[in-house]
């Protein structure tokens, strides 16, 4: 509001108001935008890291209802009886757009990958992570790295079981950084106990203490027990 020339007031906005009202907006715009991006980029990463979980899930319940397990994958420890598993019970129930049996090609090359703590995942090399693996792509974009291990590789995924099993890393945004485990790269473990994330028999102190200030190998049990919430500890951390 100001005077016009006959001192009567006239309402409107001088061109000095108009531009400290554009800055003040820019300003605000500026400090809250990253923001509300970066909780969006969060909020789709869950949503994701859900429905790969439940994916992988309902694929392993048709196994399962067709009497298949995964002692069948390593029964003999070789890729053939891998892919042979893979082919017949596996993939019909899954939407895939690329498959590689022990070779590059359907996941990050070797040094890509790390967990949480900045060093690389166990049994990493050429081809994925592991050996005798499977890796592939689904049309939704995640990248799956499948490895069969023994009983006490189980540990060190968190389970307490006597069982042999098959470990399923995932990485819920494909191609996209930061390719942390713990933040975009997930692991599930198929063993006796069904198919169950990494850290499923540790306490939740444990879970929470591996997957907030650890490697990140149990950030997806931490995740199905805080309601598929990415911590903002863990989005906030420097990978």
């Amino acid at each position: 509001m100001s005077l016009n020339f006959f001192g009567k007031l006239k309402f409107g906005f001088t061109l000095a108001e108009v531009l400290i009202t554009l800055g003040i907006i820019g300003v605000v715009s500026a400090m809250t935008i990253p923001t509300l991006m970066s909780n969006y980029r969060k909020r789709q990463l869950e949503t994701q890291i859900k429905a790969d979980f439940s994916i992988i899930q309902q694929t392993l319940r048709f196994a399962e209802d067709d009497g298949v397990s995964y002692s069948m994958a390593i029964s003999d420890g070789s890729d053939a009886s891998m892919k042979e598993w893979f082919d017949s019970f596996i993939a019909p129930h899954l939407k895939i757009s690329q498959i590689c049996y022990n070779q590059p090609g359907c996941w990050h090359k070797m040094g890509v990958v790390k967990s949480m703590t900045g060093n690389p995942p166990k049994y990493e090399n050429n081809n994925g992570i592991g050996g005798n693996i499977i890796t592939f792509k689904i049309t939704n974009g995640t990248m799956f790295n499948i490895d069969g291990n023994t009983a006490e590789d189980m540990a060190s995924f968190g389970l307490d079981t006597t069982s042999d099993g098959l470990t399923f890393y995932f990485d819920a945004n494909g191609e996209g950084k930061p390719n942390r485990v713990g933040r975009d790269i997930y692991i599930m473990v198929w063993s006796d106990q069904g198919l169950v994330p990494a850290g499923y028999n540790r306490t939740p102190q444990e879970v929470e203490s591996n997957c907030l200030r650890g490697d990140g190998y149990y950030c997806l049990q931490y995740l199905v027990t805080h309601g598929w919430e990415i911590s903002d500890i863990v989005w906030r951390r420097k990978v």
